[in-house]
Parts: structure tokens; C-alpha cells; sequence
């Protein structure tokens, strides 16, 4: 089974992966769908409810009203996290298969990853758990305590904490999931149309990006400044620009520049430099590297070109024009009485 982070599907933007979901997965989180449905969740069961991306390594639990485990908080909730936890949550959330995975941590709590698909992908996982499915004991905590190493300034409230877990048997919990499960296809139904979205965005930025070059072609045009013009980082921005107009942002800026010179070039008779400088370039050497770069000859010869190539078809146009006169008043061409 192909995860977000290990494919690029036609049915995705096409974004860095890691963007990618990221955009979709909190553009998931936000909707209206899924906040009803964490809230009904975590006040029924007790338990939090997160959506992640594929690969997260922790289930949102942090505060008091999420539900869960406060045991579970208290050995994450400082700088240094649970490395068993770490473990057990880097297992669960790489899962590649479809449906339900629940997997046991090292203290017994029981968590549990409902992949959401999209298009055959798992662009996210419903996270939940944090519970035991037996009453857990101080013997229990004890063995715990041991594996952990403990820490005496925090033992007893940390024992407080395993024995207040809540307790979900395996029946009911196997409910839940399924439940969770047909939820995690209404999110996938969601995440279709959010990707649509997020393609016709893609679409709109680089449209943005073109008009802001076009209204300020005459100015010294820096890429932070067109990033920051379509709200993207410079890098992502340039990796899309390619994609979508097949040219550099800066190819582009200079195509630009050099089409509008060739229309000056043609229909004005400004000098050379002062075009360069009216579309933009900074030197008269520059525009000429470039223009030459481009049209493979100097401006100096492209208008004198062009005023050739007008002088020859306007006197094709005359002697066209000529020999319609001289054959029209022929006497054959005359129509008899």
C-alpha cells in the first residue's frame, strides 16, 4: 500500500509531499465535519481524536479536556518524551495497510490509526486510544515502573495516573474503531473535494504570479516579492513556476522583458538604451546578452530587420496594387456594350 510520503499520484497537486499533506490534512482538521465529529467523539468516549499525517509520531492529548490518558501526558508532556513512546507511536503511524491498525505500548495502553484514502492513497490517519482494556493494577504499575526507570520524585503521581486510565473492553473498543473506520470514508469523500480545491489554488498562484511580473515588468522585480505576492515560500514557488509555465521565474521576467523590447524595437524610434531601461534591465550590456541570447541576433539588427522586412512587403503591397489598376482598365477587361 503506497502512503502520501512514499508516492506522487495524479490525483494529488502536484506539491512536495510533505506540503502536500500538510495542507490537506489541516485543511481536514479545520473542516466542519471533522470538528463535530472529534467533539461527539471525545464527550461519548472519553478519548482524544486526532487526524495526522502519515508518519506523525504523536497523538494530540495534551490537554485535560482531549480525553485519554493523563499518565500518558505526564511522560510527554515535557522536553524530553517517552523513547518507548516514541517507539510505539513511530510503528503505529508509519502503518501502509488499509483500515484499522491498533498496536499495545509498552505500558499496556492500547492505541489506535484508521487510515483515511484518497485515490488509493492513506493521506492521513485518525488517531485515538491511550486506553487499557483491563483495570489495570499497581503490580502492573510496578513492572511498568521498572521498564521505565523510574523517577521517585514522580512515581506517585505517575501510578495515580496509570490506575485513572480509562478502561474500554476489547468489544467495545473494536466497536469504536469501526465506527471511526466509516467516518475515516466520509473524510476521504472530503478530501477529494479539497484537493480539487487545492489544485485550482495552485492554478490561481501562478496566474497571480504572472500578472504581478506583468504590472511591475519595469521594475527591479525580486523573488520574495512575488512569493510573498501568491503566499509561497521562494523555493516552492520556483519548483511550481517551472512546472506549471515550463521557465524559470527569472527565464520568464526576461522573456517577458525582451518581447516587450521587440514591439518597442518595431513601432518606436527610441534609441536602444532607452529601451533596455524602459523594460526593466538594469544595463544596455544586459539587455543586449539577452536579447541576443534569445533572438540570436543584436536590437541594432532586429529593427533594422524588421524596417526592411516592412519596406519589402509595403512595396509588394504598391506593385500589387499597381498591376490591379493596369489590368482593371485593360480593354479586354472592359465589359462590351
Amino acid at each position: 500500500m503506497k502512503t502520501l510520503t512514499e508516492s506522487s499520484l495524479h490525483t494529488l497537486p502536484k506539491m512536495t509531499q510533505e506540503k502536500t499533506s500538510n495542507s490537506l490534512i489541516g485543511r481536514l482538521r479545520n473542516s466542519e465535519l471533522f470538528r463535530s465529529y472529534r467533539e461527539i467523539f471525545q464527550n461519548l468516549m472519553g478519548l482524544p481524536l486526532d487526524l495526522r499525517p502519515v508518519g506523525s509520531q504523536r497523538l494530540e492529548s495534551i490537554s485535560d479536556d482531549a480525553g485519554g490518558s493523563s499518565f500518558c501526558r505526564m511522560l510527554n508532556g515535557g522536553a524530553d518524551r517517552c523513547r518507548q513512546c516514541s517507539e510505539t507511536q513511530c510503528g503505529l503511524s508509519s502503518n501502509e495497510g488499509r483500515g484499522v491498525r491498533s498496536i499495545r505500548c509498552f505500558a499496556g495502553l492500547t492505541e489506535t490509526a484508521v487510515s483515511v484514502m484518497h485515490g488509493g492513497v492513506v493521506v492521513g490517519q485518525l488517531m485515538t486510544g491511550h486506553v487499557f482494556h483491563d483495570k489495570p493494577t499497581s503490580n502492573d504499575f510496578a513492572e511498568v515502573l521498572r521498564t521505565m526507570g523510574g523517577d521517585a520524585e514522580r512515581d506517585s503521581k505517575l501510578e495515580r495516573a496509570y490506575l485513572e486510565t480509562p478502561v474500554i473492553g476489547k468489544e467495545k473498543y473494536r466497536a469504536m474503531t469501526t465506527l471511526l473506520a466509516a467516518f475515516s470514508l466520509q473524510l476521504g469523500e472530503l478530501a477529494g473535494q479539497i484537493v480539487l480545491e487545492l489544485r485550482h489554488e495552485k492554478s490561481d498562484c501562478i496566474a497571480c504570479a504572472k500578472d504581478y511580473i506583468d504590472e511591475n515588468i519595469q521594475e527591479t522585480i525580486l523573488l520574495d516579492e512575488v512569493a510573498g505576492e501568491v503566499h509561497m515560500s521562494r523555493y516552492y514557488l520556483c519548483r511550481k513556476f517551472k512546472e506549471a509555465t515550463g521557465m524559470t521565474l527569472t527565464e520568464y521576467v526576461t522573456d517577458r522583458r525582451i518581447k516587450m523590447a521587440k514591439d518597442m524595437l518595431a513601432n518606436s524610434s527610441l534609441r536602444v538604451a532607452d529601451i533596455a531601461f524602459e523594460v526593466g534591465f538594469q544595463s544596455l550590456s544586459q539587455f543586449n546578452r539577452c536579447f541576443h541570447k534569445i533572438t540570436r541576433i543584436t536590437p541594432t539588427e532586429y529593427r533594422r530587420s524588421d524596417s526592411e522586412s516592412q519596406s519589402l512587403q509595403g512595396k509588394k503591397v504598391m506593385h500589387g496594387s499597381r498591376n490591379y489598376r493596369a489590368e482593371s482598365f485593360r480593354p479586354s477587361n472592359l465589359i462590351a456594350s
